[in-house]
C-alpha cells in the first residue's frame, strides 16, 4: 500500500462516516411546514425534451471536434 492509497482512503472513509452522520438529523418543523415549498410531484421537463437536448449537445461537441481537430 502506498501513501497516495492511505490517505485517499482515510479521506474517504472521513466524508463517508460525515455524510452518514449528519443524515441522520431532520430538519426543523419549520423549515418542513412551509407555505412556499417547492412542488416536487410536477415535472418541468420530460424524459423525451432530456434526451432530445443531451443529443443535441453531443452533436455540437461532436461536429466541433470534427471541425477543429
Amino acid at each position: 500500500m502506498d501513501f497516495n492509497t492511505i490517505i485517499f482512503g482515510g479521506l474517504t472513509i472521513l466524508s463517508l462516516a460525515t455524510f452518514f452522520y449528519l443524515g441522520k438529523m431532520r430538519a426543523s418543523k419549520a423549515q418542513r411546514e412551509r407555505d412556499d415549498r417547492i412542488d416536487w410531484s410536477t415535472r418541468k421537463f420530460s424524459f423525451r425534451s432530456c434526451i432530445t437536448i443531451a443529443l443535441g449537445i453531443f452533436i455540437v461537441i461532436y461536429c466541433l471536434n470534427v471541425l477543429f481537430f
